[in-house]
């Protein structure tokens, strides 16, 4: 089992990568609130992301919504097709910021 959170750079950019299920909620979650703290931007990149689970849509939710109050911009830049399918599947294209349905490979093409 990977965990969710990867790495991330003093720009605000974050990427994750593994699983974002229930079995790594936890970890992540406490990673990602270590690192939003003081970023100007929060740049997620979820290109990583090979399973996700209602648990790790909760976790984006989350960080949208933190972000928001913290008057912070959330800009998704790059998903796996285990994350768009979720997205799509629940209808939350448009509140997560998915402009289209490119993971970072066909994007950077």
């Amino acid at each position: 089992m990977t965990t969710g959170a990867a790495q991330s750079s003093s720009e605000g950019r974050i990427v994750l990568g593994g699983e974002l299920s229930i079995c790594t909620a936890a970890e992540t979650f406490a990673r990602l609130r270590g690192e939003i703290e003081g970023i100007a931007v929060c740049d997620l990149d979820l290109s990583g992301i090979c399973e996700m689970d209602s648990a790790g849509l909760q976790l984006l939710l989350w960080l949208r919504q933190t972000c928001e109050a913290q008057g912070t911009p959330f800009r998704l830049i790059a998903h796996s097709d285990a994350v768009a399918e979720v997205v799509r599947l629940l209808q939350l294209t448009q509140h997560l910021g998915m402009v289209s349905d490119h993971s970072a490979e066909e994007q950077s093409a």
